[in-house]
């Protein structure tokens, strides 16, 4: 009988100190994840506007996938009435190219198009 009670003891103990390291391992792969979304943006952001169309839609970054979609549309300046065309870049981290439903980390930017 007391064999069962420190066995189970000890079963939930280990329970316990395995789910920790199941979040641990998930937090950390979601803050490289975010550091590579970042990286991503930072390169992004210092192209060319005319190259921007030629950015992959999906490649390798480092164990993950970047999933990078653009959308051109004229934005409003609000207070100002003033529009101004341009394109959000999306990037989204996943796992693999097979859980492309799953993201790790995101972000998004408009970059307005050069004016003459």
């Amino acid at each position: 009988m007391a064999s069962a009670m420190l066995f189970a003891g000890v079963l939930a103990v280990i329970t316990a100190i395995m789910g920790g390291q199941k979040m641990a391992f998930e937090a950390q792969r979601r803050m490289e994840a975010a550091l590579l979304v970042e990286d991503l943006m930072g390169d992004i952001s210092t192209m060319s506007y005319s190259s921007l169309a030629s950015i992959n839609v999906l490649e390798p970054a480092g164990p993950f996938y970047a999933l990078t979609t653009r959308q051109v549309f004229d934005e409003d300046l609000p207070g100002l009435g003033v529009r101004i065309r341009g394109t959000r870049m999306h990037v989204r981290i996943v796992p693999s190219t097979a859980e492309i439903g799953v993201t790790l980390a995101e972000a998004k930017l408009y970059i307005p198009e050069p004016q003459p």
